[in-house]
């Protein structure tokens, strides 16, 4: 939302409290029951234009003709600042296929990864195991040591 246009709002906003204003203030058209009671010409009804009345329709008159012209201009300004922002149905599938081009380069580049960590934990597993091995067969020739001292041991009591 530019100056101009939060500007333009502010006026349009201040017209129409204007224009309610002056309506609500104007009395209501009685020119159907004035004949009825013989004053369809009366002094006031002659100088209408130059009393209070005439005044509150002259400007009701301007206020609506200026309300009219800046909504008008209010709505042409929004859409000029808005014009440049619409999103049209190509863009949207340009949008939706960079997108998509986006997600499948994230899976390529995770299937990667995961196939790396793969290779990662199959090779822990495989030293782990080479470790095991190496200290069962170390535990057993200890063990077959020892019994081979208790045996002599035992020889000699």
């Amino acid at each position: 939302m530019t100056a101009v246009s939060i500007i333009i709002d502010i006026v349009l906003i201040l017209v129409s409290i204007i224009l309610i204003v002056t309506v609500l203030m104007q009395e209501g058209q009685r020119q159907g029951l004035g004949a009825i009671g013989g004053g369809a010409e009366t002094f006031f009804g002659k100088n209408k234009a130059k009393s209070m009345e005439g005044r509150l329709q002259r400007y009701t008159k301007i206020a609506a003709a200026v309300f009219i012209v800046l909504a008008i201009v209010a709505t042409i300004v929004t859409t000029h600042n808005t014009g440049a922002k619409t999103t049209t149905p190509a863009s949207v599938t340009e949008a939706v296929e960079e997108a998509a081009e986006q997600a499948e380069a994230a899976v390529e580049e995770t299937a990667e990864n995961a196939e790396a960590a793969a290779e990662d934990v199959k090779e822990a597993v495989e030293e782990t195991a080479e470790n095991a091995e190496a200290a069962v067969e170390e535990t057993a020739e200890n063990a077959e040591a020892a019994v081979e001292e208790a045996a002599e041991e035992a020889a000699n009591d």
